[in-house]
């Protein structure tokens, strides 16, 4: 008899990679407790803690610069878990979804539409690498509702002057009487 203890896998298990906090415990948690089919538990929404452009970074250091050029299969749980999660390491065969929620982040010094191009190119599959979904300008967009239901939502523009972020969220806010968090 052996005495090693392994973690029991469970299926059907999805993976939503968020930036922050607000995001994770305001935003998700009340998309999943209003649409609980989506059956995605709390726990499986990882914070990576800071934007796009360093999870690129990420995965260059992962993978090398052509990562993306090569088409290289990329394990995006394990990048993200080595890192953000050293004490458990998780791999994409953990998950049966993968979903990334990012801002866009024009105004970031690492701006680069190359890279929101391969990184779009990349995670297209939530049943595969993963699929991205880029918010623009922020996360907050979703309260940039002036009314319910409002019928300009869709075709409501933002100049990508209106940086930094917190320029967006006192619009949101002077538009709409909604605080936006951070």
């Amino acid at each position: 008899m052996n005495n090693y203890a392994v973690e029991t896998r469970r299926r059907s298990r999805s993976l939503l990679v968020v930036e922050g906090k607000h995001e994770k415990d305001e935003l998700f948690w009340l998309i999943f407790k209003c649409f609980p089919e989506m059956n995605i538990d709390i726990d499986d929404v990882w914070i990576y803690g800071t934007n796009i452009y360093k999870l690129y970074e990420d995965i260059v250091k992962e993978y090398g610069n052509d990562w993306a050029k090569d088409e290289m299969d990329v394990d995006l749980p394990f990048v993200i878990s080595k890192k953000e999660h050293p004490e458990t390491i998780y791999y994409r065969n953990d998950f049966t979804n993968i979903i990334l929620v990012f801002d866009y982040e024009r105004h970031d010094p690492a701006f680069s539409e190359e890279k929101i191009l391969e990184m779009q190119h990349c995670f297209e599959d939530s049943t595969d690498m993963g699929k991205l979904y880029l918010n623009y300008p922020m996360i907050e967009s979703y309260l940039h509702l002036k009314s319910i239901p409002d019928e300009e939502y869709i075709n409501r523009k933002i100049p990508v002057s209106l940086q930094p972020g917190d320029k967006y969220k006192g619009l949101v806010k002077s538009e709409t009487g909604i605080i936006a968090a951070g």
